[in-house]
């Protein structure tokens, strides 16, 4: 009943607020809100489009061309298109969360719950892009007999299996690509915000990473909004979550850079966050009344910038700003 940890010790731990530092721009701009994000080997990025579908490459330069849609395997079925990764080869997987016409989540975040429980969504799950060809695939999908709710963002382990995290399940699923099978991983208590959501938002864990040497999984929560770490045991079950850092608002993205450190995206207050690698400092990069960012959702590292998808969920952009990706350069720490 300790692993919330020492609460408001937190809240007195240092805090560099460097946002005035920090220069934003947009590298790109689409005809949708962009949300997925993960960062090629040539500096450029692979982004998912929330409501369409599609799947698009971002180059260096910001041009921005379609690998493929998702909707040739959905057809017309409304929902989103969320996270994404890559296999480092030719395979993006793309986690797709279908709308419950009955129980409208996530337009009414009250009924996130009942949503989950609607049997006549079928689409919701993970899918396979091949980058060369554009061909989607489903991986698993509710279709299967798995109850996906709002599955939401994935990353690979180095065996080749998928960690899928799933917003309204409050949960972490394991899935095995070439069995096409998927289990509950974690499904741990610190996921979930019960009847006491500080976010206003019903809702588990969203952005997921694991570390260099993925022997933990870390990933951000919205309903109380967290930074949190769970174990990948020896024989690759999911020890206790335990929670890093806390003290934002509903948390969407989180990436890793080489040092350990954290990067964060809060999407209520629009802002983005590095925290230590032990979780004891926090720096702010950017928030809305000094950089484009209008509820940022992923976040990737790549040509030598942290990059974030502004999904705009809660209309902070103007629409010449909007449905894009904003860019600043990666800084070194102030600690």
């Amino acid at each position: 009943m300790l692993r919330f940890g020492a609460l408001l010790a937190f809240s007195l731990l240092p805090v560099v607020n460097s946002a005035a530092a920090a220069e934003w721009r947009i590298l790109a701009q689409f005809d949708d809100a962009p949300e997925g994000l993960v960062a090629d080997k040539d500096g450029g990025l692979y982004v998912s489009l929330f409501h369409s579908g599609l799947v698009m490459r971002v180059a260096k330069d910001g041009k921005a061309t379609k690998i493929a849609d998702l909707r040739s395997v959905i057809g017309d079925a409304k929902g989103s298109t969320v996270g994404l990764e890559w296999d480092r080869k030719d395979t993006l997987y793309v986690a797709f969360s279908e709308y419950s016409k009955g129980f409208p989540w996530p337009a009414k975040a009250n009924l996130s719950v009942e949503a989950c429980g609607d049997s006549t969504v079928t689409k919701s799950g993970l899918y396979k892009v091949t980058i060369s060809t554009g061909k989607v695939e489903p991986v698993v999908t509710r279709a299967d007999g798995y109850p996906f709710c709002f599955p939401d963002d994935p990353v690979m382990a180095p065996d080749g299996k998928i960690y899928l995290s799933d917003l309204s399940l409050q949960a972490i699923w394991k899935i095995d690509p070439e069995a096409k099978s998927a289990e509950i991983w974690s499904k741990d208590p610190l996921f979930s915000p019960g009847d006491k959501s500080l976010s206003g938002y019903p809702v588990g864990v969203n952005g997921i990473t694991l570390s260099a040497d993925a022997k933990t999984l870390y990933g951000v929560t919205g309903g109380i909004p967290m930074l949190v770490k769970v174990p990948v045991k020896d024989d690759g079950s999911a020890g206790p979550a335990e929670m890093l850092a806390f003290g934002y608002d509903n948390m969407d993205g989180l990436e890793l850079d080489t040092d350990g450190n954290f990067y964060l995206t809060e999407t209520t207050r629009s802002e983005i966050w590095k925290v230590s690698a032990d979780g004891k400092k926090r720096q702010q990069l950017g928030n809305p009344l000094e950089a484009p960012l209008g509820a940022p959702a992923s976040i990737a590292i790549a040509n030598g910038e942290i990059c974030v998808t502004n999904l705009n969920f809660f209309k902070h952009l103007p629409p010449e700003k909007a449905n894009s990706i904003a860019c600043s350069k990666l800084e070194n720490s102030l600690w």
